[in-house]
């Protein structure tokens, strides 16, 4: 059984950013990851609420507010636009599709070749190549960048005038980010009221 599931939700939060990072080649893999990584981030924060709302001053809820200091930490969540954004994508992944992101892709092209000199002859004769030359194949193209694409279809109307600090924002950067408020709260969270 899972003693700490606000911690655990972290945890798996940051494997599922792992595996962004390690999928990041692969279409798919990575998507797989980032809707994984939505869910588990999202759920820090119910989580945190289920296990601590006994704990004295952490609050209790109050309509669809909280008082007390997860009140104060619920208000400065909804001031931060990546948890905003980052809401309103893990609905949009539960509730419609998978997250649409775009790529930067490079695509690395080189050849071979053979300068001589104007009016020189090739010392071998045609008769005597006996090597076959390679069929070249196309070159894998490289992931340089992952972003978020379409993200009016996914915000809120009232968010909505967020639309161009999202739209082709990096999604690795946008995870670290969450990744690194969520753990400076579930610390902070386990530091003021101890369980046990």
């Amino acid at each position: 059984m899972i003693q700490d599931p606000t911690r655990f939700s972290l945890e798996r939060a940051k494997h599922d950013l792992s595996e962004m990072k390690t999928a990041f080649q692969d279409d798919e893999e990575f998507s797989y990851a980032l809707s994984s990584f939505v869910e588990a981030a999202r759920s820090v924060t119910f989580h945190m609420q289920k296990q601590y709302e006994i704990k004295e001053g952490f609050g209790k809820k109050v309509g669809d507010k909280w008082d007390g200091w997860y009140g104060i930490k619920q208000a400065e969540m909804g001031q931060l636009l990546d948890l905003k954004f980052s809401k309103e994508v893990r609905n949009y992944s539960v509730h419609q599709e998978p997250i649409p992101t775009g790529a930067t892709r490079s695509l690395d092209l080189s050849a071979d070749i053979i300068l001589e000199k104007e009016g020189s002859k090739p010392e071998t004769k045609e008769s005597e190549i006996t090597e076959v030359l390679p069929t070249l194949e196309p070159p894998e193209p490289k992931t340089l960048i992952r972003w978020f694409i379409y993200v009016s279809r996914y915000l809120v109307k009232g968010d909505k005038v967020h639309v161009p600090e999202f739209d082709k924002k990096d999604v690795i950067q946008t995870c670290e980010s969450i990744i690194e408020y969520l753990d400076n709260l579930v610390n902070e969270c386990e530091n003021k009221f101890k369980l046990g």
